[in-house]
């Protein structure tokens, strides 16, 4: 099977910024619901197997501390190159499904607030971060443009740091060169050389590339989707139904909640003393809770998804009111 990602099949949309109708968006989230559920049960089966695998090993472990057994026996190589590929295989499939439950997230984000406010929701937007995938030029020109002022200045960064453009000392270039090549990963951008031989910066179009200008910082530093700010938030909350207002402040709590427990863990793996008893207790509670990041984001993309018909219900009083 090729690595390469999959031109999208979008021939039931025949323009990509044609709004969709309400059947469309419910079957389109719908259907990410069900292969969502698939890969996190294939990613804890994933997992599952590694833990077994490690279990096995730690034992052998300790056996060979008590004099038994030898590093070369057959079987005990065997097993450490069934955990090592089952730890590969774990690792990948958590990634795949954060990815594909990360996409389904933003989707729901996106059909949740043209629910509420009432605004077009276009195919394009909603496959933008389909992973695996390249989509069609027409979809992908139709994805929201990146910020003008940030392609000017990849541009300039990288015009200054290649010849035949005047150029700092070398210690300079080299970083100005590590910056710019960031900044257009961040943004989504990829650096290329024009027929006329001008350095330019232009919207990439892997998964990853759209990843990062679809949701920015929110991607590249928490690996999660771009979420409402709190304002808006705050608006979507009150024109959804109390019982379903609830729930989704729960669920984006959570996913905050996730993402502040990362930041302590990184803020106490920085700490050169010794951890205490109870930060080593705090630190494996953050981590159980930073793990269950996908599932909380798959959760809040599930409560949006069912709701979606109430959610347009309090849209329309609102907006006819």
């Amino acid at each position: 099977m090729s690595n390469q990602p999959l031109s999208s099949n979008s021939h039931v949309f025949a323009k990509a910024a044609t709004e969709m109708t309400a059947d469309e968006i419910d079957r389109f989230l719908s259907s990410m619901a069900r292969a969502s559920d698939l890969l996190l049960r294939e990613s804890n089966a994933e997992e599952h197997r590694r833990d077994e695998l490690n279990d096995l090993n730690e034992a052998l472990i300790q056996r060979r501390a008590n004099g038994q057994g030898s590093m070369a026996d057959p079987d005990s190589v065997l097993l450490s190159v069934r955990l090592r590929l089952a730890t590969d295989a774990a690792t990948r499939q958590r990634n795949a499904a954060r990815e594909f439950v990360s996409w389904w997230a933003d989707a729901a984000t996106v059909a949740w607030r043209g629910a509420a406010l009432g605004t077009p929701v276009q195919y394009a937007r909603l496959a933008g971060a389909a992973p695996e995938t390249l989509l069609a030029d027409e979809e992908f020109a139709a994805l929201p443009k990146i910020d003008e002022h940030t392609r000017q200045l990849v541009e300039l960064s990288a015009s200054l740091a290649s010849p035949p453009y005047p150029r700092p000392a070398k210690g300079d270039t080299e970083d100005l060169v590590a910056m710019t090549e960031d900044l257009a990963s961040r943004s989504g951008l990829r650096i290329r050389v024009n027929n006329a031989g001008d350095v330019e910066a232009v919207e990439g179009e892997d998964p990853e590339a759209r990843r990062c200008r679809l949701w920015g910082d929110f991607w590249v530093e928490h690996r999660i989707p771009a979420l409402p700010g709190p304002e808006d938030l705050e608006e979507l909350f009150t024109r959804a139904p109390s019982d379903i207002g609830t729930r989704l402040r729960a669920a984006t709590k959570a996913v905050v909640g996730a993402v502040v427990a990362a930041s302590r863990m990184d803020e106490m793996e920085s700490k050169e003393a010794a951890w205490t008893a109870e930060e080593i207790e705090d630190y494996d509670r953050l981590m159980e809770q930073w793990c269950g990041l996908t599932v909380m984001l798959a959760d809040y993309a599930r409560i949006i998804t069912k709701s979606l018909p109430a959610l347009r219900s309090v849209g329309s009083e609102g907006a006819s009111a």
